[in-house]
């Protein structure tokens, strides 16, 4: 079965990545084979193909209709080379199906999914690794229905970690969500200037049942901006199209660039924007050196971004267990002055008997004791169950990721003269108290008078009651001003 095949036999269903499958089939979209920690690999399965691991060798077939995380053993019908090579040479009387070794090695397969297809895809440029997507993707508020703007998709890590956290449904319906559901359905608009890549990455972009989830654009962002041009649109229809270019409306910016500083400009709010004209909207930039974030974050605030913040992500895995104290076969020292002093007395004792063993061969005698038992005679014994001991934890000697600067920034909405025409109208019809406001209502009255009866000494309640009574009219304050007051508080 070829590409073209498995590409038109999976055509119109969902995404492996989206929603995890029942059963292992035949498809385009990548199958997992974990083969050891921090070991996969992504193959697209075929009835006719045949995985070569060191473990052994694997039939597409034997992957088939199992549930992911299964376990599968080596075929014994296609034997390892490298069980082949370590076998004793088969005598002539010994045919080829008696000296076929037993099958020993196995392998698990998994479904796809955006961390996986992270650790085993090919790499094409540098990828955005989990830890610095996961974190981008939680400080651009990006979910469901979002409309997320890459730029530099190289490999496509992110580009799968974002597809995943917008989806909401597929705009054709073939996954069952109607369109009046959710009014707007996620996407993600990636640009990449390198024609190759860009022509790879959508080749797997089709391949993973991931078409009209993602746009792939090849275009130089820093020169032409964002704006997508509509004969490249796939599918070939959007509503939002002018002038022959769409925009993508985003609502979350992601730049991989090399000088995002040159691509910022673009992003703004004037003209035809690429960006939602009524949403807030985030951008971070990937940089890997502190010139280019001083750089992008001049730039940032010159064109009304704010909240600029720049963090860095430093992933290390920590191992928890449980340390058991070690005996004196196993290298520990001595914990102790006194056994320090025993551990002297054994190694004297040790020398001594050594010695008596020497003369005694050379003499022909037998020996007056049995062995140099030593260590096993004195000294600190091991502890043999797994419940002593202490719960130590420990990091990894080295960072299992690149080190990058994220730079995070707010567009904030266009604030227009009508907005705050409005905003007035809103504010005027529902305020209820306010500095305008001479008098307020008997409850409220009485609340507020209430409320300030026990924060006030004796003689200031007295007379406060003394101008309640009388009236608000003809209460003069200090400064010869006329001044109402409610129950005691004076304004």
């Amino acid at each position: 079965m070829t590409s073209a095949d498995l590409a038109s036999f999976t055509a119109g269903t969902v995404s492996p990545f989206l929603s995890l499958p029942s059963t292992v089939t035949a498809s385009s979209a990548p199958t997992i084979i974990h083969l050891k920690r921090d070991n996969n690999q992504a193959i697209a399965l075929s009835p006719t193909s045949t995985l070569q691991t060191r473990f052994g060798t694997f039939p597409h077939t034997s992957f088939l209709s199992l549930p992911p995380g299964s376990q599968v053993r080596a075929s014994a019908s296609h034997p390892n080379p490298r069980d082949q090579r370590k076998r004793k040479r088969a005598s002539p009387e010994e045919t080829s199906d008696t000296a076929v070794p037993s099958a020993s090695g196995f392998v698990h397969v998994l479904a796809p999914t955006a961390e996986l297809w992270t650790a085993s895809l090919p790499h094409r440029t540098q990828v955005v690794y989990t830890p610095d997507s996961s974190y981008i993707l939680h400080r651009l508020n990006v979910g469901p229905g979002s409309r997320v703007i890459e730029a530099g998709a190289g490999s496509g890590s992110f580009t799968h970690a974002a597809v995943r956290a917008v989806y909401s449904g597929y705009p054709d319906g073939r996954d069952g969500v109607a369109s009046t559901h959710i009014q707007q359905k996620g996407k993600v608009w990636s640009f990449e200037f390198h024609e190759e890549r860009a022509a790879k990455l959508r080749e797997e972009i089709e391949n993973h049942n991931l078409d009209g989830l993602v746009q792939i654009t090849h275009k130089d962002v820093c020169a032409e901006g964002f704006l997508v041009p509509s004969s490249q649109l796939r599918p070939a229809a959007e509503s939002s199209s002018s002038g022959g270019v769409v925009s993508p409306m985003g609502t979350a910016v992601f730049l991989d660039l090399p000088a995002p500083w040159l691509a910022i400009p673009h992003l703004s709010r004037s003209g035809n924007s690429p960006l939602d004209p009524d949403r807030e909207v985030s951008i971070c930039t990937f940089s890997p050196c502190i010139e280019q974030v001083t750089r992008t974050c001049t730039v940032l605030r010159s064109h009304g971004w704010v909240d600029v913040q720049t963090v860095e992500l430093q992933h290390q895995r920590l191992e928890v267990r449980r340390q058991l104290p070690r005996g004196y076969d196993d290298g520990a020292g001595p914990r102790s002055i006194s056994e320090a002093l025993t551990r002297l007395r054994g190694v004297n004792t040790f020398r001594e008997q050594r010695k008596d063993l020497q003369l005694s061969h050379a003499a022909g005698e037998k020996p007056i004791f049995e062995g140099l038992g030593f260590k096993k005679a004195s000294g600190r014994k091991s502890w043999g169950t797994g419940e002593e001991g202490r719960v130590i934890s420990r990091c990894e000697p080295e960072l299992k990721t690149h080190t990058s600067f994220l730079t995070f920034a707010t567009l904030p909405r266009e604030w227009t003269d009508e907005m705050e025409a409005e905003a007035a109208a809103w504010v005027a019809a529902n305020e209820t108290r306010g500095v305008n406001k001479g008098v307020v209502g008997e409850k409220e009255k009485k609340w507020l008078g209430e409320k300030a009866e026990s924060n006030r000494s004796k003689k200031r309640r007295e007379r406060g009651a003394r101008k309640l009574a009388d009236g608000v009219e003809g209460a003069v304050n200090r400064d010869g001003e006329v001044a109402v007051n409610f129950g005691g508080i004076d304004e």
